[in-house]
């Protein structure tokens, strides 16, 4: 192990090591670039600086976190594979006896695996509701600062925000006077460290200026309180502790999920036709929604895809998607 490049504490290092890794595999270029994305996800997740920390914990951390995002519809089975292969081969070139070698079968990650779409998760706006009023009251009660900054950043989300992104977003730098929020390569949490910019509406800009007039309130950099990990571990705490309380069910991916479907109808009605849905939201087969659409709005098939195509590429856009079958997965 000694003499290998291990550090992962900056983008420079990691370019460096994800070239030094490849190479060592006898890969190119394609390759160096999915170990780079996986580096920079291993230091996201665990906070550590060099692999020569790393620890199985922190492996075993990384799966759960790809099987959570196939399941929420968030990462294709393809791109989860694409991260183990990474992971694999940091393996072997660190050398480490007392870590091993991970097969996608034994998580229920195998290629082979059907991948649903079409499936309706957003959360009810009940539920949402529900759980910020439950937030606000467990604040009243505790003084717990973290309850209120949870619910500024479960609102924020509606801004096509990633959990992790709606606590590490650096609102006190952001210019939103164009009515863009631009999320950055770094420092803001982006997936990845992929930028982009989500065009806001009215709605939306109000709550980022609720959320960094909070922040400015309270003389905090971010909506995530302590670490990265203990801000992740106290939301997802949190959100157990509701749903045992009120037998009422929320997950934070879902506000995106929300947000999508209600996107997509804006986006047709934008175009002069309303109250047309996202296939996710309904009970037919995909050739019973297009008919439907065909009927209700008059347009021939090959617009109707036209029109379809364009809207969700904006809403992959947005969502920050890196392919637009992802955002299917959302839609339907």
């Amino acid at each position: 192990m000694s003499g290998k490049a291990m550090s992962i504490k900056n983008e420079s290092k990691i370019s460096f090591l994800s070239k030094e890794i490849s190479e060592f595999i006898k890969r190119g270029s394609s390759t160096a670039e999915k170990l780079s994305a996986t580096l920079k996800e291993i230091k996201s997740q665990t906070g550590i600086k060099t692999l020569k920390d790393m620890e199985q914990s922190h492996i075993n951390d990384m799966i759960t976190g790809l099987k959570n995002n196939v399941s929420s519809g968030n990462m294709s089975l393809s791109n989860a594979n694409s991260y183990i292969s990474s992971i694999n081969n940091i393996v072997r070139y660190i050398g480490r006896d007392d870590l091993y070698v991970i097969k996608a079968s034994d998580f229920g990650l195998s290629r082979n695996i059907s991948e649903k779409d079409g499936i309706n998760k957003e959360n009810t706006r009940e539920s949402a509701s529900a759980f910020k009023t439950w937030l606000n009251e467990k604040y009243a009660e505790t003084n717990d600062l973290r309850y209120a900054a949870i619910k500024h950043a479960v609102s924020i989300q509606s801004i096509n925000l990633r959990l992790r992104e709606s606590l590490q977003i650096k609102l006190l730098n952001k210019d939103l006077s164009e009515n863009i929020l631009k999320v950055s390569a770094k420092g803001d949490g982006s997936k990845n460290s992929r930028e982009r910019e989500i065009k806001l509406n009215p709605e939306q800009k109000a709550l980022l200026l609720e959320a960094r007039a909070f922040l400015k309130e309270n003389h905090l950099k971010n909506l995530n309180i302590g670490t990265i990990k203990q801000g992740r571990n106290f939301a997802n705490n949190i959100l157990k502790s509701f749903r045992t309380e009120t037998n009422l069910y929320f997950h934070y991916h879902g506000e995106r999920h929300w947000t999508a479907h209600e996107a997509y109808k804006e986006a047709w009605k934008s175009k002069g036709y309303d109250n047309i849905k996202c296939r996710a939201r309904t009970d037919e087969s995909k050739a019973e929604w297009i008919s439907s659409i065909l009927e209700t709005t008059g347009l021939s098939k090959s617009e109707f895809q036209t029109m379809d195509k364009e809207i969700r590429q904006e809403i992959s856009r947005n969502l920050g998607h890196e392919r637009i079958e992802i955002t299917n997965r959302y839609l339907g």
